[in-house]
């Protein structure tokens, strides 16, 4: 989203280019970020993005995929992550039991319960983008959409992106607050979710907003500091709770992980 502006001649003509290519090194690190959250799901026998985030996200690749991007490379990025999340879905259908043993009923319906939100979020994410696109909010000058000045999906992918990070980012805090153990999650894992948030997300709209600030004041409002700052924040705080939580988890002999002193023992999945 983006990548077809073409700023008004007093903007630098580099602003573009550098946007795209944070935006690219950012998708790289989101993609290993995500086929790491696949292979760990099956190591430890758990999941590592947590329920909501996982349906948010993935209905935001859905309804932008088909319905919002232009570009064929957007589209391929969009389509490269749906794939790798089946991975990531088919790990909570296989394994997220083990999670939810304290909750039986999300245990018994955590399928339909996954279903129901994405379709839930694939709803909101259509509603929000398409009373943007049809009242062209954001329109203003090297903003264009379908080959015509229109409304800005930078700033629409902005909102978007930074409050499914902030909601991303906080939930896997308290997930791993609340689990007391480090199942489907690694130091690798969150090294390429924070630096590709922050190459991909802050990195390029703060450049944008440096250089061409008429079009992207958002990202310093008020707002929008709050959303980006809540995530920035709760990825900094995750690595000194993650390395507490691993000194004292228990890996149990199926590759699964529980609390310190817990009294789990090794359940097959049937």
């Amino acid at each position: 989203m983006g990548s077809n502006d073409i700023p008004p001649p007093h903007i630098s003509p580099y602003v573009v280019p550098v946007c795209n290519f944070l935006l690219q090194i950012g998708g790289s690190l989101w993609t290993i970020c995500y086929i790491l959250l696949a292979r760990e799901s099956f190591r430890t026998r758990s999941y590592g993005m947590p329920l909501f985030a996982l349906a948010f996200n993935l209905a935001w690749e859905i309804v932008y995929a088909l319905y919002v991007v232009e570009s064929v490379l957007e589209q391929v990025v969009f389509s490269v992550w749906l794939v790798i999340d089946v991975g990531m879905v088919y790990g909570v259908l296989r394994y997220g039991i083990y999670e939810w043993e304290h909750s039986p009923i999300i245990k018994k319906n955590l399928g339909w319960i996954l279903v129901g939100l994405i379709t839930y979020c694939c709803a909101g994410h259509w509603a929000f983008a398409k009373w943007w696109i049809d009242n062209e909010v954001g329109k203003c000058e090297g903003k264009f959409y379908r080959g015509i000045v229109g409304p800005d999906t930078t700033q629409l992918g902005f909102w978007t992106a930074a409050l499914a990070q902030a909601n991303l980012s906080a939930a896997s805090l308290a997930q791993l607050w609340v689990r007391g153990h480090s199942g489907g999650v690694t130091w690798s894992i969150w090294a390429a979710r924070t630096l590709g948030s922050i190459v991909g997300l802050y990195m390029n709209y703060a450049w944008a907003w440096y250089m061409w600030r008429e079009a992207h004041d958002y990202f310093m409002s008020p707002f929008g500091i709050f959303l980006w700052g809540t995530g920035l924040v709760c990825d900094l705080i995750y690595p000194f709770s993650f390395a507490k939580i691993k000194k004292t988890e228990i890996v149990l002999p199926d590759g699964r992980k529980a609390p310190a002193g817990s009294d789990l023992k090794e359940k097959k999945h049937k």
